[in-house]
């Protein structure tokens, strides 16, 4: 029994670090800078400098009836003459430094006021030719007025012509920025992101899962309710997975439990479950993208291929290769981009990009005839989790 827990604590300590060293690269880790990006308060400050009179001007803001009280190394709080707070001007210094123009960084400073909508945007010192970054300001800018940050942040805006490289480097700084601000701000609230109530329908569907694991599991109209619920309500509905992108996210920048909390239950059911004897709990009882995949395979009057267990054997095999290269990139810094095309996020529909819908439908299609083909193929959050329960008889097993 020892050595069962000593080997399950050494398999989630593995997985771990090599979440870890996926999240190196980004120059964080656990919420803290680390490497040449580690500063301290007061080298931050003479880095992230505050906008001058004309920046400020740009913004709308009169540097002789205003002022700004720095809010922290890269944010100043606008204050009026009668000490009113207006709101809050942001650099993009700390959060796009590897963004580059035609000819090097081009941070910008985003004022947002005190209702949470972008007011103005101006452009920070750069070394771009000035006509074309003019063209590139004047075709990007003017979108993100009067949006919420949230709204501004998801935006998408095209290159302008003849100055892509430009324009896409706005584009980019405005966007990080305010993503960053948006994830701090909702860090400040007092409930989870999706709200309590969501939170909650996602907590009763993991309890119900882990009954019907226990009690139920030979029963095929509680299966298929489990499986209904985890697409309908968890996914569909709460917008809640887990995911490669997520696990990173958590591991680079720091965990708000609260903030965060349908997923935490869910990463806490997926790791404590195979301690009490129900391997691969997770993927089998609560995945929605794997539920909607079975639900799929349990169509009747069509086909399946048949697959025996030497077949499936290899299937792991190749997830464990895409986990390795997905992590391999990520350790050399250029395969961030691959982390925006896992199929989970398909169920926002509404955010959703088409390359990802397209990329689902793929799958759930396939699964009509090989079940649960990207669960046995290529989902690295699964082959994390294999690695994390240190069994080796899940290999070999056909199940999904």
């Amino acid at each position: 029994m020892y050595k069962s827990l000593l080997e399950h604590t050494l398999s989630l300590l593995v997985v771990f670090l090599l979440l870890c060293s996926a999240a190196v690269w980004t120059g964080r880790l656990l919420g803290h800078d680390i490497g040449p990006a580690a500063m301290t308060d007061s080298t931050r400050q003479a880095a992230f400098a505050a906008p001058d009179a004309e920046q400020l001007a740009r913004l709308t803001l009169d540097g002789q009836s205003v002022k700004l009280q720095p809010r922290d190394s890269a944010s100043w709080m606008v204050c009026a003459a009668d000490g009113n707070k207006l709101g809050v001007v942001l650099s993009s210094a700390p959060y796009a430094r590897d963004i580059e123009g035609f000819a090097g960084p081009t941070p910008v400073f985003v004022y947002v006021d005190r209702t949470g909508k972008v007011v103005q945007t101006a452009a920070a010192d750069n070394d771009e030719t000035p006509d074309f970054f003019e063209s590139a300001w004047n075709g990007t800018a003017p979108h993100w007025q009067g949006l919420t940050a949230a709204e501004a942040a998801a935006l998408k805006v095209d290159a302008v012509s003849g100055a892509t490289y430009s324009s896409m480097a706005i584009v980019r700084n405005v966007q990080q920025t305010l993503a960053a601000y948006v994830e701090a701000e909702g860090r400040r609230t007092d409930a989870p992101a999706v709200g309590w109530l969501r939170t909650a329908a996602v907590a009763m569907v993991l309890l119900l899962g882990v009954l019907a694991a226990w009690l139920g599991c030979g029963r095929k109209a509680v299966r298929v309710t489990v499986l209904l619920l985890n697409v309908g309500v968890t996914g569909f509905w709460c917008g809640q997975f887990l995911s490669l992108s997520l696990l990173r996210g958590w591991v680079a920048n720091g965990l708000d439990p609260l903030l965060y909390l349908p997923a935490v239950l869910m990463l806490a059911v997926a790791l404590l479950m195979p301690w009490l004897g129900r391997k691969r709990h997770y993927c089998n009882w609560v995945c929605p993208f794997g539920s909607l995949q079975e639900l799929a395979a349990r169509l009747p009057l069509l086909p399946k291929v048949p697959c025996g267990p030497k077949v499936y054997k290899w299937m792991r095999r190749v997830r464990m290769g895409v986990l390795a290269v997905l992590l391999l990139s990520l350790w050399t810094g250029v395969g961030a981009f691959l982390l925006d095309y896992e199929p989970f996020t398909a169920f926002m529909l509404v955010s959703a990009s088409p390359v990802v819908l397209v990329l689902a439908g793929t799958f759930v299609v396939a699964s009509l005839f090989v079940p649960n083909l990207w669960c046995k193929c290529c989902c690295p959050v699964g082959a994390l989790l294999d690695l994390s329960e240190d069994d080796k008889s899940i290999q070999e097993s056909p199940a999904s």
